[in-house]
C-alpha cells in the first residue's frame, strides 16, 4: 500500500469521525469495534473495499451507505442510557452533589450547630 493511499484511510476515518490508533511500527491502524462497519462502509464509498459488510437491500453503494448511516445514528439515539455520551457527565455531576450535601450535613452543620449554640446542650 502507498503512502498516498494510507493518507486517504485516515482522512475518510477523519471525515466520518471514527476514532483509530495507528502503529506506525508495524504499519498499522486501528479501529475500535463498535466503528469498524462504518468505516468499511466509509472505506468501500472511497473504493477501499476492506471485508466489506454483506448489505444485501441496496444495489447502489450509496444507498447502501446512506441506509447504514441512518442505522447507525437511529442506534446511537434509541441506544442504552449509559451509552450516550453526556450520561458519564450526569453521573459526575449527582456524585458531584451527593459530596457537597454529605459534606454539609456531616461537616458544616454540626459545626454551625456548636457555634450558634454553644455551650448550651452540655
Amino acid at each position: 500500500m502507498r503512502l498516498v493511499d494510507s493518507v486517504e484511510i485516515v482522512d475518510v476515518l477523519d471525515q466520518e469521525d471514527i476514532k483509530y490508533y495507528s502503529d506506525v511500527k508495524n504499519h498499522m491502524l486501528y479501529v475500535d469495534r463498535g466503528k469498524s462497519d462504518l468505516a468499511r462502509v466509509a472505506l468501500a464509498k472511497r473504493g477501499f473495499v476492506i471485508e466489506y459488510p454483506k448489505i444485501t437491500k441496496h444495489s447502489d453503494l450509496n444507498e447502501a451507505y446512506d441506509e447504514f448511516i441512518k442505522q447507525q445514528k437511529e442506534k446511537e439515539v434509541n441506544g442504552k442510557v449509559w451509552e450516550h455520551p453526556a450520561f458519564l457527565q450526569l453521573v459526575k455531576l449527582v456524585v458531584g452533589g451527593l459530596v457537597i450535601i454529605v459534606l454539609i450535613l456531616a461537616v458544616v452543620r454540626p459545626m454551625l450547630r456548636q457555634l450558634l449554640l454553644g455551650d448550651k446542650d452540655e
